[in-house]
């Protein structure tokens, strides 16, 4: 359980650095490094133009699938 939470705040930690970037393609960057950690059937499907908006509802749907796998 331990190392669950700890992987939980860290998804947290990488979704709120992701959020503070202010470069798009910093953002998009980290969004994908983010995605690739988690368990492949968890992963994220990307369309080909990647927005903010987008970037957006991507984390808050990780952070919604790491909380309930790891909880």
């Amino acid at each position: 359980m331990k190392t669950d939470n700890n992987l939980l705040l860290a998804i947290s930690d990488q979704i709120s650095a992701i959020r503070a970037e202010r470069d798009i393609n910093e953002r998009i960057r980290m969004l994908h490094r983010l995605n690739n950690l988690l368990p492949s059937d968890k992963r994220l499907e990307f369309p080909s133009l990647i927005t903010n908006a987008y970037i957006r509802k991507a984390l808050d749907i990780i952070l919604e699938r790491a909380t309930a796998t790891l909880t």
